[in-house]
């Protein structure tokens, strides 16, 4: 695992931060968040980016984000659940994808946590973009984790033993 990231991608409410924040603590690595870096560069919530800029800046800025990735190592990485379509996924490191059915991730978010996600304020439209999404990040993966009924250290412990 020396040198390499591990960077996690999967729909919205995956546990994508949860669990990136708690491998870096585990391994002792760096951990980046894609989303909180835009967040921080502009000042402004994903949401009031898609408001105020559209989708489309917001995927070139994660293109941005991507090209950083590449340049550093030993860091635990989160994206935003659409990451994957960035240019160059494979060059950043170990792609872990956390599995999970709809109806489980759609269950982990209050009406506050939904209002982060400018995607989820349609649950139907949300429901059809996690279908158009599921075999890209099957695709994308390196390995992937089925997070269900597991919690982040069994999470961990699996991620752990799958890659040393």
């Amino acid at each position: 695992m020396k040198n390499k990231n591990i960077f996690f991608i999967g729909f919205m409410a995956s546990g994508k931060s949860t669990l990136a924040r708690a491998l870096a603590v585990e391994l002792d690595w760096v951990f980046l968040d894609s989303d909180s870096l835009i967040e921080a560069k502009f000042d402004k919530s994903i949401a009031e980016i898609f408001a105020e800029f559209g989708e489309d800046f917001f995927r070139k800025e994660e293109q941005k984000i991507a090209n950083f990735f590449c340049g550093i190592k030993n860091a635990s990485i989160a994206t935003g659940g659409g990451f994957i379509q960035v240019s160059n996924l494979d060059e950043i490191g170990i792609c872990v994808y956390l599995r999970a059915e709809f109806e489980t991730l759609k269950n982990r978010l209050d009406l506050k946590e939904k209002e982060k996600r400018p995607l989820f304020y349609d649950e139907k439209k949300a429901k059809t973009l996690y279908n158009e999404r599921l075999k890209i990040y099957e695709k994308k993966a390196n390995l992937i984790l089925d997070i269900e009924n597991k919690n982040i250290q069994e999470l961990i412990y699996e991620l752990k033993k799958r890659i040393e």
